[in-house]
């Protein structure tokens, strides 16, 4: 695999699709596109709840919980917060460097881009209306009169982010060749199985590092040049 400080390396060949021009880009987000790894304990800080939450997390990395009994116990935790509080503090959460150039690129070349998180239509939104992208698939935190009820909507079960994007390949005519896929854990190695080309950004999984034809470390920088010089954007 090529890996980058914001320039990709050579050390590993060009993939054989480079000529082939990208038509689809299905990409993670949370330490993907922004630079916190998670939008669930960037909240839990945010709202001081971490202490609270950090049993959850340890259930779940256990087995002992699923991953949508672990979303509806974070989710109860900000029950009564107003969703414009929740909104502002996720603005307030950067991009990683490189990565508005990245999504500006890809549409300006025509490409669809679609998100999936398995964080939360609040975070996804917002990404969605700044740069016109096209699809987006997140969880989605339930409210009344604009204010969080607890609950939560499992959008993306296990294996959900695999499913989104060969739903859109299959509905968009566009094989996997011409499929860019980006993530940076564990999770995102069912979305590296949809796509011909795979960007793995500061990769937390070992596995996801050695299945990503490049790796962009620190950030994003670079990306859209990588692409460029290699035929996957015009």
């Amino acid at each position: 695999m090529g890996s980058t400080t914001g320039k990709p390396d050579s050390s590993r060949r060009t993939p054989k699709t480079r000529r082939r021009r990208l038509r689809l880009a299905v990409l993670d987000v949370d330490g993907t596109l922004k630079q916190a790894e998670s939008p669930y304990g960037y909240l839990h800080r945010r709202l001081g709840v971490a202490d609270l939450a950090a049993p959850n997390r340890a259930l779940a990395l256990a087995g002992q919980i699923s991953y949508a009994e672990w979303l509806r116990r974070d989710a109860a935790l900000w029950a009564g917060q107003p969703v414009s509080k929740l909104r502002r503090m996720l603005a307030e959460n950067p991009y990683l460097p490189g990565a508005p150039e990245l999504l500006a690129a890809l549409k300006g070349a025509g490409v669809v881009v679609a998100l999936v998180s398995a964080g939360f239509t609040l975070n996804t939104d917002p990404i969605m209306a700044e740069f016109g992208l096209d699809y987006a698939l997140a969880n989605e935190l339930t409210t009344v009169d604009g204010v969080l009820d607890g609950g939560a909507v499992n959008h993306v079960p296990e294996g959900g982010k695999a499913a989104f994007a060969r739903e859109l390949r299959g509905k968009l005519n566009i094989p996997a060749e011409q499929t860019l896929a980006a993530g940076d854990t564990q999770g995102d190695l069912e979305l590296f199985a949809c796509a011909g080309l795979r960007f793995a950004v500061n990769p937390r999984s070992v596995e996801l590092r050695a299945r990503a034809d490049v790796v962009f470390e620190p950030d994003l920088t670079g990306a859209v040049t990588w692409l460029t010089e290699r035929g996957y954007l015009p």
